[in-house]
């Protein structure tokens, strides 16, 4: 064979190029999104942890002003704006630290009284257990033979958790201090807000950002005035019942019902639990405490199925399954501030989802209404 005639050299065949399906493209995005979301989600669960101490006066700060502002301008149809504004924050930071240092100082007079009341539950529970003996078939009042070990563990139980409550009041007072001094900066900046957004973005994405605010004002300003109408439609007429029946501390009492009473479905009940107990402990004969807790019993009977519903409507638009998550959320994240906060927290993040085409589908989700 001659060199002509040599065989022609080629390159071996390249492999055939493996492109991806459809399918696989978009799990490998959901993938991604997935992991984006959890790194998110981790992130702004560790910065709301850290950033606590800072985040909950300030936001405490603007829900007060939220309702204060309303009232702040009808007075200052009346009066000029400077002392408007002087005696809202004012009467606004009075009233607080009132509430406060009465609430304080009633739970340190409890703590004091508690081994005098411990004694007399004592007594009761000795005396349910001499009645059980006496009118109880004896194997079942024998049965179990550490009770009084469990007792006394109970008893030990209820003084640490007091001194532990004491504490947190003290911390709290010191927040409320804070919470005041936003208040006030918070009051002095609602009127340049606006001009400054139109300043800083174009008057496009201004009108839209101011769109979304005012959204968000006009649902959290009808949330929390209808939840004080309804809170204070429990709590006054609890403080007078408590007051009339000689049960001690009504005032403290009515402040925890009505500040438990912007927790959903279990706050104002758990807050009611105390003054029952107590007017048990203090009152005779029995058919006091009876009257107090049947009384009681129908104030929150009336105002959760007629008051509240007609005064707070579809104030936010929210499931309760939603509404479940964000109080156990809120509530593992800040504690009893958190569940006060839980509500209008995620009705704004429900607002602020339904104008983001990435998000819409969960605030949809998340709604109550069906339209």
């Amino acid at each position: 064979m001659t060199h002509s005639e040599a065989p022609l050299q080629t390159d071996p065949p390249s492999p055939p190029t493996v492109v991806p399906s459809a399918r696989a493209r978009e799990t490998s995005r959901s993938l991604i999104t997935l992991a984006a979301c959890l790194v998110v989600a981790s992130t702004s669960w560790f910065m709301l942890k850290e950033l606590g101490p800072l985040l909950r006066p300030l936001i405490l700060a603007a829900f007060l002003a939220y309702l204060i502002v309303p009232i702040q301008r009808w007075l200052a149809r009346r009066i000029p704006a400077q002392a408007a504004a002087a005696v809202i924050v004012s009467g606004t930071l009075a009233l607080f630290w009132g509430f406060a240092v009465t609430a304080y100082g009633n739970v340190v007079e409890l703590n004091a009284d508690l081994p005098r009341l411990l004694d007399r539950a004592s007594k009761i529970v000795d005396g349910i257990r001499e009645f059980g003996r006496a009118h109880l078939p004896r194997e079942l009042m024998d049965a179990d033979t550490t009770s009084e070990a469990a007792q006394a563990h109970v008893w030990h139980s209820i003084r640490s958790s007091m001194r532990i409550i004491v504490s947190n009041v003290a911390a709290m007072l010191a927040e409320a201090f804070v919470v005041g001094v936003y208040l006030v900066f918070l009051l002095m900046e609602l009127g340049r807000f606006p001009r400054r957004i139109r300043a800083g973005f174009t008057p496009e994405r201004a009108d839209a950002i101011l769109n979304v605010l005012a959204r968000i004002n006009d649902a959290t300003t009808s949330y929390l005035r209808a939840k004080v109408l309804s809170s204070l439609a429990t709590a006054i007429p609890t403080t007078c019942i408590l007051w009339a029946f000689g049960v001690p501390y009504p005032v403290m009492w009515g402040i925890l019902t009505f500040i438990g009473n912007f927790i959903p479905y279990a706050g104002s009940l758990i807050a009611l639990s105390f003054p029952m107990l107590l007017a048990f402990l203090e009152l005779e004969p029995l058919w006091r405490p009876c009257v107090v807790v049947l009384l009681l019993a129908v104030v929150q009977v009336v105002t959760n199925n007629f008051v509240e519903p007609t005064i707070t409507g579809k104030a936010v638009d929210l499931s309760p399954l939603v509404t479940l998550i964000a109080l156990a959320f809120w509530g593992l994240c800040w504690g009893v501030t958190g569940m006060l906060l839980a509500i209008p927290l995620t009705a704004m993040l429900k607002i602020v989802w339904e104008n983001l085409a990435f998000t819409r589908p969960l605030a949809i989700l998340m709604a109550e209404r069906e339209d």
